[in-house]
């Protein structure tokens, strides 16, 4: 449904609402008792419109925003978020989230550098929520010295959201120094998180210590019974949900399962 239609059909829902609800009053108590009855929830029903004018003057202040999306105009919608944040000022973080989501979705990587940089200079602050996502150019450049270099200081960072994701990256690029860092992401909550720590173990030319491999085998175990069948695809369907990252690493998450499967049948 377009959502011009769901915008009016909601008003126009709550409206034969009210009026319902009015006239059903009198219909069902009668004059006085709803004249009384309305005299003592006044003030209920003028929240309630305040309410219902709030969540309009939302939808009315964002509707090229929601335009945009419903007509999936990705360099459109690109340009409009450009425009809030670095012309208007709208340094918001939906804003920037939705930016990294639209620019990666049409190959835009220097686009999410430059919200890197506007980040650092403007809003130190969002590299806590933001920084792992935008992380993901330094990843894709495939430059370990880069790789540890960015993602260091956000794994260190106990505030940094989706952590985790942080810590891999680090330690997939730190080769023998990252090793116990991938053991210990073997517990990880995210399951593409704890799949790529084994994956990168399994993998890895490094001689694995023994409480490592000790680890690695318990955690094969557990994981090929978390990935086997539907089940396992709506596993990582939802770690795909939680973080962009897993997003980007679909193709290499879906190998390193279909290898871990083989190997454990």
């Amino acid at each position: 449904m377009k959502f011009k239609s769901i915008f009016w059909l909601f008003n126009g829902v709550v409206v034969l609402a009210l009026v319902i609800f009015g006239v059903a009053s009198f219909l069902l108590f009668g004059r006085d008792y709803a004249a009384v009855y309305w005299g003592n929830m006044w003030i209920v029903a003028v929240l309630f419109v305040v309410l219902i004018a709030v969540l309009d003057f939302y939808f009315v202040r964002n509707w090229k925003l929601f335009d945009l999306l419903e007509q999936e105009d990705w360099p459109a919608l690109l340009a409009w978020l450009e425009d809030r944040i670095y012309v208007r000022g709208q340094f918001k973080r939906p804003y920037a989230n939705l930016l990294i989501n639209t620019a990666l979705s049409v190959s835009n990587i220097d686009a999410v550098k430059k919200l890197e940089t506007e980040v650092r200079q403007r809003k130190p602050e969002l590299l806590k929520h933001l920084g792992v996502a935008l992380g993901i150019p330094v990843l894709l450049s495939q430059d370990s010295e880069a790789v540890k270099a960015y993602f260091g200081p956000l794994a260190d960072d106990a505030r940094t959201h989706r952590r985790d994701w942080a810590r891999w990256c680090r330690a997939a690029a730190a080769g023998s120094d990252g090793l116990e860092e991938l053991a210990d992401l073997l517990e990880a909550k995210d399951l593409s998180v704890r799949l790529l720590a084994y994956d990168e173990l399994n993998r890895g030319p490094h001689e694995l210590p023994e409480a490592v491999s000790a680890s690695m085998n318990d955690a094969a175990s557990e994981l090929k019974g978390q990935l086997e069948g539907e089940s396992g695809e709506r596993r990582l369907t939802r770690s795909r949900e939680d973080h962009l990252m897993a997003v980007v690493l679909t193709a290499r998450v879906n190998e390193a399962r279909k290898d871990l499967l083989a190997d454990t049948v």
